[in-house]
């Protein structure tokens, strides 16, 4: 059996924060991505979500940020690989931003699920 090696361990989590700062700092879908999760965030906190409620909306925010860095890792791969325009090319990237696409719509379904009993709860109360 090999021995677990702690320093590698710890090492690999800076790559992936330096990773997603790196994707957030220039992909401008990622910046409109990771506002979106913190106003999530904020009306979460702001309407007292029940725990499966905040759970729920937690998933659907990280399933649009881990497609999104699957789709932008890939495209950054495909111009490494191929940089010149390829409809086979054009293909692949657009089925990934459609990837994005699809999650986005259902988190955004998931938060108007959520939140829209609470809402009409709060114009209920000042009626």
């Amino acid at each position: 059996m090999s021995h677990f090696n702690y320093r590698k361990f710890f090492r690999s989590f800076v790559y992936a924060f330096r990773g997603l700062r790196r994707l957030i700092q220039t992909e401008q879908n990622a910046k409109v991505h990771a506002l979106a999760a913190v106003m999530v965030g904020i009306l979460a906190v702001a309407f007292h979500l029940h725990a499966v409620e905040a759970a729920v909306l937690f998933f659907a925010v990280v399933l649009v940020f881990a497609i999104e860095i699957t789709n932008t890792a890939i495209e950054k791969l495909l111009d490494l690989v191929h940089p010149e325009s390829h409809s086979q090319i054009a293909y692949i990237k657009d089925a990934l931003a459609g990837a994005v696409l699809i999650a986005v719509i259902i988190a955004v379904i998931v938060a108007l699920l959520v939140f829209y009993p609470h809402i009409v709860a709060i114009v209920e109360k000042r009626s």
